[in-house]
């Protein structure tokens, strides 16, 4: 609890005292003063801003998850594909009629032509929410954007056309270049330009995707400040060339980076470096020298200021770090890089912001791209040609497609060029790292590192001070900065990273098959293990931290192959303190449990009987199942922060039993059998707030219970609650 609390008030801290020292450098002493109220102004803006969106508004669309039949009305935002955003105003179906608000996700089978701003009725045999598996429709993506619910089986039906607006505008023309390049290139090169070049988000097959992130690659198929940085550079070339003067110059560049802005999307990255680089054209046109990092750090707290909810964008966070490191690191690495420098600065560059940004890759993607430099390296310098021939070729060709039918086919045979190597480099054997969980304190730890370093840099470099001769001054100033990142990184990370005292309960992805991964006060225990070893150790590198290698207690609800057989993934990557279970296992269970004995775990028969364990009282409740005739148990984790219960495999009719047996049973979460068959006299026993679901993915489901937060793993990936005041609540 108060661990958590002092790790981003640390960081904050740290970042602040960058951000006002930063900006000593930027401005005379005398206006230091003023900078730093702008700095708290800012401050206070974003957090009445913050404050004003975390209020609970009970009319968002994702209240409504679980409903069945439902018509949503709403107005559309943006359309990818076959895939709209939908900006929702109204829901209705059976027993509901609400106005809503809140964006929901429809991937329909076929969309009626639709651009931003008309009027849709989306028909929909249910909500569900966004998948917490990573790509460009995972919750974590979907989040920055206010998209909180996805359409099952969608029907659009266009009901009124949108007025002239500027994102009306704007999708007309992105639907116009996909149109052309569609009609000129085939997949994966016409996605791949228009992500290049535009920025425009394209279906990308999942084989192409997954070798771009592989390669470190993934970043130029989106919108970023590398992007606005080449589009000034090609600017600031023709300039050269016309002589146009600097306020013309200026006045040019401004226009076409804020037209490419609009383009890509607006993102975090473009409008970043669209303001830092027109500020620092503006100043050089008046004569000033701007310092980029006091500029970073201003612009930082403006869009903060504006958006606080972009403090938690991973798109946010991966922009400014990995410029800050290119900033700080990209120069003296390049000074240092043998060979040619169109090879040499894109191979720094890349090497300087994959530093900074690592604990947010890993984090965000759970993928660290080893071989990341050497594959920029190589792509790099082919970006600013491919973006003058395939981006002016495509802006052409919505006019006279014939005309630029060959400068296309060579845009497209260097986009193919880029995913060969890509593919090249991400086969080699080590060269990508899965990471698993990638905690966030340690991010925060990284976060606050940096900033503390970035503070210690400015203050050694405006000190006037001599230095001993035993080392030069350049080596000293970086000596402490690394010092100061050192020791305020770890401090951060070590106090964000102890163990609270809230339970938290993960129903991990594994198939059709129970396991459950309960967490508290620094112990760990998990109920069932699934019938795959694989699927398993998979779903615990996914969920605990790294260098993890301890599950302290594992409890069995039955004997069924299907709960039991994954367990044996266990032997050899965590250490088992202990394995509890009833008699009369089958033989296959027995199997399991005798291996990990043989590991060092201690077998120990629960009976009916009550432990505790991790702050937590755990009970076996006992039941006779109807189809196996044999004595299985329900496992109930109650704490003082939530409550859990694992119904193991239980069907109908021994909830029923249960539900008799155990008249004043409670939970916040009820972990269903496998496929989420549930008793209505259970539901009315227990009254829980969240329902998970154990199931494949594209498995038939048992009908989500009315009035319940129902979530399932086989589309929303692992499933994770933490408790607090209010008992256990989805993460995110």
């Amino acid at each position: 609890g108060d661990a958590i609390a002092i790790a981003p008030f640390t960081a904050l801290v740290a970042a602040t005292l960058t951000l006002v020292m930063s900006l000593g450098a930027l401005v005379s002493r005398q206006r230091v003063a003023a900078a730093v109220l702008l700095v708290v102004a800012a401050g206070a803006l974003g957090a009445a801003r913050g404050g004003a969106a975390a209020l609970p508004d009970p009319g968002r669309v994702d209240s409504f998850i679980g409903s069945t039949s439902v018509a949503v009305d709403g107005v559309v935002r943006e359309v990818t594909g076959n895939t709209a955003i939908v900006d929702t105003t109204h829901i209705a179906g059976g027993d509901l009629d609400s106005q809503t608000d809140g964006g929901l996700l429809v991937p329909a089978a076929s969309l009626p032509p639709l651009l931003a701003g008309d009027a849709v009725e989306v028909d929909a045999n249910g909500l569900r929410r966004p998948s917490r598996r990573p790509g460009p429709e995972s919750e974590a993506t979907l989040e920055r954007e206010n998209v909180v619910a996805v359409a099952i089986a969608p029907l659009v039906t266009l009901q009124q056309q949108g007025g002239l607006s500027l994102p009306r505008a704007v999708a007309w023309l992105q639907q116009r270049l996909v149109s052309a390049v569609n009609a000129s290139l085939p997949e994966p090169s016409a996605a791949m330009l228009l992500g290049i070049a535009f920025g425009i988000r394209q279906p990308l097959a999942a084989g192409v995707r997954a070798s771009l992130q592989d390669a470190g690659l993934i970043h130029i198929v989106v919108v970023s400040g590398l992007k606005v940085v080449m589009l000034m550079g090609l600017i600031a070339a023709l300039a050269r060339v016309l002589k146009w003067s600097p306020r013309r110059t200026w006045f040019i560049a401004c226009g076409m980076v804020a037209v490419y802005v609009l383009l890509s999307g607006a993102g975090p990255a473009a409008v970043r470096s669209a303001l830092m680089a027109g500020a620092a054209m503006f100043a050089r046109m008046h004569g000033r020298r701007v310092d980029p990092l006091p500029m970073l750090a201003l612009v930082a707290a403006l869009m903060l200021g504006f958006d606080p909810g972009l403090a938690s964008d991973p798109g946010f966070q991966l922009s400014f770090l990995g410029t800050a490191g290119i900033l700080l690191l990209a120069e003296p690495l390049a000074a240092r890089t043998p060979g040619p420098r169109l090879l040499a600065e894109p191979f720094a560059v890349t090497v300087a912001a994959q530093l900074a940004t690592v604990p947010v890759m890993a984090g965000t993607f759970g993928v660290i791209a080893i071989a990341g430099p050497v594959a920029n390296a190589l792509v790099l310098p082919l970006l600013p040609p491919l973006i003058v021939v395939g981006g002016g070729a495509a802006l052409v060709a919505i006019v006279v497609p014939f005309a630029v039918w060959v400068p296309l086919q060579l845009a497209g045979a260097v986009v193919n060029l880029i995913v060969f190597l890509a593919g090249a480099v991400s086969s080699i054997p080590g060269t990508v790292v899965q990471v698993g969980n990638w905690p966030g304190a340690w991010t925060l730890g990284e976060v606050a590192g940096v900033a503390a370093a970035g503070a210690a840099l400015l203050w050694m470099r405006r000190r006037r001070r001599d230095f001993s001769d035993l080392l030069s001054r350049r080596l000293q100033i970086a000596g402490t900065a690394a010092l100061c990142g050192v020791l305020a990184g770890s401090g951060t990370a070590l106090a964000a990273s102890q163990p609270d005292a809230a339970l938290h309960v993960t129903v991990l992805n594994v198939g059709s098959a129970p396991a459950v991964l309960v967490q508290s006060r620094g112990s760990a225990a998990l109920i069932d293990g699934g019938s795959s070893p694989a699927a398993l150790t998979q779903a615990l590198g996914r969920v605990l931290p790294p260098f993890t290698t301890r599950i302290d207690m594992v409890v069995i609800t039955g004997g069924e192959q299907a709960a039991v057989a994954g367990l044996a993934g266990l032997i050899g990557r965590y250490a088992v303190s202990a394995v509890l279970a009833l008699d009369g296992l089958t033989a296959g269970a027995v199997a399991v449990v005798e291996q990990l004995v043989a590991a060092g775990a201690n077998a120990v028969n629960i009976g009916d009987t009550q432990w505790t364990f991790g702050g937590a009282v755990w009970r076996c409740l006992r039941y006779h199942a109807q189809t196996t005739d044999r004595d299985d148990c329900a496992v109930d984790v109650a704490a003082p922060s939530g409550s859990v219960l694992v119904l193991g495999a239980a069907g109908s009719a021994d909830q029923d039993e249960l539900s008799a047996m155990y008249p004043a049973l409670h939970a916040d979460l009820l972990v269903t059998p496998p496929g989420g068959a549930l008793s209505t006299a259970l539901l009315a026993t227990l009254q829980p707030r969240h329902v998970a679901v154990p199931i494949a993915s594209g498995a038939a489901a048992s009908p989500a219970p009315q009035g319940v937060a129902t979530i399932r793993t086989g589309s929303d990936g692992d499933l994770a609650f933490t408790g607090g005041e209010a008992g256990l609540q989805e993460d995110g």
